[in-house]
């Protein structure tokens, strides 16, 4: 007697029969990329959501294209990595190994495999440990490729730090003395009209409909509380890839 081979499907699917593509699509494939509305369909309300604060600043790459080369426990491990590291601003983070276990579900010995796929495929490097946990160097996909990171990833200047060990005290803080060139060097002066009009003109549509909708994106921008020197970056990244013949990330 042959095995029947298991399987259960997908509860709710097999009550969905398949549309022809010639039929209307559903309405909400129909609305425009940003467009804040959300239309009724099979008992739900689809269309826009945007997330204005505790999001993750991860890049797209890491979905489309590190998880295509990572095994699924090595993904959900990069990812949440990533969540400790990039969202927040870094390329490293310290987790102690009971605090992934936690998050990943994952006995400490299948932890320890997939810790050590994502550093032989360069996606992680272990540089210090201490009781607190490890400290990991955690690399964007480009980065484990060997890529340049690319115009949409800032990252920080090369500089010393230079680590005082002693509790300081009023005698021992130096107090800075500005040049005499730092002094003369002007304030930049970033309002949300200078900010509109460097967009239209990195669009290369400085004329009046064009920086009337440079100014209402701007203000929608600053109204999600995004700060004005994280426009001015986006805007020169618009405008690098317009000399370049790249269009807007979408």
């Amino acid at each position: 007697m042959s095995k029947v081979p298991y399987y259960r499907g997908v509860r709710g699917s097999a009550a969905i029969a398949t549309r022809a593509l010639r039929a209307p699509a559903p309405a909400a494939e129909t609305l425009e990329p940003g467009e804040m509305r959300r239309v009724a369909f099979a008992g739900e309300l689809l269309g826009a959501v945007r997330v204005r604060s505790s999001f993750a600043a991860i890049p797209l790459d890491a979905f489309d294209r590190a998880c295509a080369d990572l095994e699924i426990e090595e993904q959900a491990a990069y990812l949440h990595l990533l969540r400790l590291s990039a969202a927040e601003g870094r390329n490293w983070c310290r987790l102690g190994k009971k605090d992934l276990m936690d998050r990943l579900r994952l006995s400490e010995r299948r932890l320890l495999r997939v810790l050590a796929a994502l550093v032989e495929k360069r996606y992680l490097r272990p540089l210090d440990r201490d009781n607190r946990g490890t400290l990991w160097r955690v690399f964007l996909p480009r980065e484990a490729a060997g890529e340049p990171v690319g115009d949409d990833v800032l990252l920080g200047r090369a500089a010393e730090l230079r680590v005082v060990r002693t509790r300081p005290t009023a005698t021992s803080i130096p107090t800075a003395t500005p040049t005499a060139s730092a002094a003369r060097r002007p304030r930049a002066v970033v309002t949300e009209a200078s900010l509109a009009k460097d967009l239209a003109a990195a669009r290369g549509r400085d004329d009046a409909e064009g920086l009337a909708a440079a100014l209402a994106e701007v203000r929608e921008l600053l109204s999600e509380g995004q700060p004005p020197e994280r426009i001015a970056a986006c805007i020169e990244t618009v405008r690098r890839r317009a000399s370049r013949g790249v269009g807007e990330p979408p």
